[in-house]
């Protein structure tokens, strides 16, 4: 497993690639294309993820962890056995996301409006998280609090 530490991508476009079998610690990627990219076997350790387009790409065994994400597009991807843990989630889509069986593990993730919640569908919820998603949930369906 190859080790990348304390890198900056910034501005970057690093679409249509591969990061397979990598372990990859205290980085920070900010408004970089990353879409339609290959993710295998992958561990992401301490990053932050800030404004960057990771629309269509696919997740096999990859797991975040204590990461932060900003204003990330997560849209249309596929997650096959991803974790997601003590991660915050500020601003991001999953829309159309395909979860495979074994679904997401976000054990300790904290949302902040995330677009696309239906991708969690048949996922179990940490108390905290389905409190943060809930005005999101009825605002989408236009549901107020008297």
């Amino acid at each position: 497993m190859q080790k990348v530490s304390h890198k900056q991508f910034v501005g970057v476009k690093m679409a249509r690639t591969g990061i397979i079998s990598e372990l990859i610690d205290d980085c920070r990627y900010a408004a970089v294309e990353m879409y339609d990219t290959i993710v295998r076997d992958t561990t992401f350790k301490d990053c932050k993820f800030s404004s960057v387009n990771w629309r269509t790409s696919s997740f096999k065994r990859v797991v975040f962890e204590n990461c932060i994400f900003d204003k990330v597009d997560f849209a249309g991807s596929e997650f096959f056995s991803t974790s997601f843990i003590d991660c915050t989630w500020k601003d991001i889509s999953i829309s159309n996301c395909s979860v495979g069986s074994k679904r997401l593990v976000l054990t300790g993730t904290k949302f902040v409006a995330v677009a696309g919640v239906e991708s969690l569908a048949r996922h179990e919820l940490e108390y905290e998280q389905a409190i943060a998603l809930l005005p999101q949930l009825l605002s989408k369906h236009q549901i107020t609090i008297a």
